[in-house]
């Protein structure tokens, strides 16, 4: 990587300005893009111009600066990483397109889609640049905003897979992550952004134990801990149930899927936990002191139309059974007043639609 590279960081929430402070320890120039309002904390960025890590990492120094201006945020960056919700990804999208530049990497942390979004947008406007699509499936690390210039890194998972369309592209977008990362965490190559898609872990982890808690959760929003309150033995044997659909989808279209308990070992440390109740309760757990979900937390709200919706929707393509993932999908429909799989990533809205497996896997390469 050359040693001018120029950084742009989308987004201004814990894991944007964590990738900040991660990058200026590398000394890249790098600019915080401000998406939504000038806030008290984005003055005081835009003034100061420094950002840092602290506890499971320590890290920081210097940024190039901070705006709200696209263009600006665009001008002369060699990687884009994107670090905002999945609702987050059209409206950013939508200014990022008309500064796209030849062989930018964009890097979207998590995908969840995004890639194919990008892609969608990017057509339907008649953009041709040639950029490098990269996903996570996870932000690299359980991390809150201390204060405005200084994010608290809880835990950092230890090796990550990140994937790039086009693939001939995977080995830059990885030695990028693995130069920001230095000496902190490991990536390695996924085989395309839909295998990184599938392997989000929040499929298995969260909307089931919200919608199995959800009284619970309701009356004490608060306090209720997900985790550790919510993944009980039972819950945690039918989260494998939900776990093994995904992975049965994955087998189907050849796609390299990992369990996510081998998911969380690999983030986070490995021991002899067989359950997820087991892995949260264990030392090695990151989980223990996250506490307050509501009933319409990002655990449905997201996870479900962003991640149910367009896996549901290759399973049927594939004709794929997941009768567990489905009653997750009706029930929190029906909770919310809602119709996920139609207010949802669809595959007609990401492009998709009469797309066959194998074409969808090229897109994806």
């Amino acid at each position: 990587m050359k040693n001018k590279i120029n950084f742009s960081v989308l987004g201004s929430g814990n894991g944007a300005r964590a990738f900040c402070g991660q990058i200026a320890e590398r000394n890249y120039p790098v600019m915080m893009y401000e998406p939504l309002e000038d806030t008290s904390d984005y003055l005081k960025i835009k003034t100061e111009k420094e950002m840092f890590l602290k506890g499971n990492i320590t890290a920081g120094g210097s940024i190039t600066g901070a705006t709200m201006d696209i263009e600006e945020a665009m001008e002369g960056a060699d990687v884009i990483i994107v670090v905002v919700p999945s609702f987050a990804h059209k409206p950013i999208f939508k200014k990022m397109i008309p500064f796209l530049k030849e062989n930018m990497h964009v890097i979207l942390i998590p995908g969840n889609m995004g890639g194919f979004v990008l892609k969608k947008m990017m057509a339907d406007v008649n953009n041709k640049t040639s950029i490098h699509i990269s996903e996570t499936s996870s932000l690299p690390y359980a991390c809150r905003i201390e204060s405005y210039n200084t994010v608290m890194i809880h835990k950092k998972k230890f090796k990550m897979k990140v994937a790039t369309s086009p693939y001939g592209k995977s080995t830059e977008a990885v030695a990028i992550m693995n130069d920001i990362f230095k000496g902190y965490i490991e990536f390695f190559p996924g085989k395309n952004l839909l295998e990184v898609d599938l392997d989000n872990i929040n499929y298995t982890l969260h909307p089931l134990p919200v919608l199995l808690n959800y009284g619970t959760i309701e009356t004490k929003p608060d306090t209720f801990r997900h985790y550790m309150d919510g993944l009980t033995p039972l819950i945690s044997e039918k989260m494998t149930i939900v776990d093994k659909e995904r992975l049965d989808l994955g087998k189907k279209i050849s796609l390299d899927l990992l369990p996510t308990l081998e998911q969380l070992k690999m983030y986070y440390g490995r021991n002899d936990a067989t359950t997820y109740f087991e892995f949260v309760n264990s030392d090695d757990s990151p989980y223990k002191k996250i506490v307050g979900h509501h009933v319409k937390s990002r655990y449905i709200t997201e996870d479900v139309p962003f991640l149910y919706t367009p896996i549901l929707e290759l399973a049927k393509l594939a004709r794929v059974k997941m009768p567990m993932s489905e009653l997750c999908m009706d029930l929190a429909s029906e909770l919310h007043n809602t119709d996920y799989r139609k207010e949802g990533t669809t595959l007609e809205k990401i492009g998709l639609k009469g797309k066959s497996i194998e074409e969808i896997i090229a897109i994806a390469s």
